[in-house]
């Protein structure tokens, strides 16, 4: 379940129906919660430079809880301090919806696409998954693609 903060009704459903699809193509149960904020780039630049010392706005950043999670998991994976006796908090995510919207108009698709690639790139580091390396990145990708078919999103 994710908590919004400066989306708008329309990016929120997109949103929810990128959250199911990710954890369907990943066969997990969805047990977590997650805060996501949509916000100007000015707000993620700053959070950019505070949380990673890189003065550039960018397009989603992602703060998990976990350092990595051995997927699928449980609630009773998780200690008492994780699970509040409903969902497993899982961590936060930041979109830059100045970025996404020029990054849409950039690889020539929707508004709509830009932000659900987004918030699936985002959800699965909060996962666990990186593209540190060649390898990462090809499987985050590739769960991204099919994420993006499942919710009608094709490029």
């Amino acid at each position: 379940m994710i908590e919004f903060t400066g989306a708008k009704y329309p990016e929120r459903r997109l949103i929810r129906r990128v959250e199911k699809a990710v954890y369907a193509v990943l066969g997990q149960e969805d047990i977590f919660s997650v805060d996501l904020d949509i916000a100007d780039g000015e707000t993620v630049r700053t959070y950019n430079r505070e949380t990673r010392n890189v003065d550039a706005e960018t397009d989603v950043l992602s703060f998990p809880y976990f350092d990595s999670l051995e997927l699928p998991v449980g609630k009773e994976d998780f200690s008492d301090e994780a699970f509040d006796g409903s969902r497993v908090a899982l961590g936060s995510i930041m979109i830059s919806s100045g970025r996404a919207r020029s990054q849409a108009e950039e690889f020539g698709h929707s508004y709509e696409r830009e932000l659900g690639f987004l918030s699936c790139h985002g959800l699965l580091h909060l996962l666990g998954f990186d593209h540190v390396t060649e390898e990462g990145e090809k499987e985050m990708n590739g769960i991204a693609e099919r994420v993006m078919d499942a919710v009608g999103l094709k490029r």
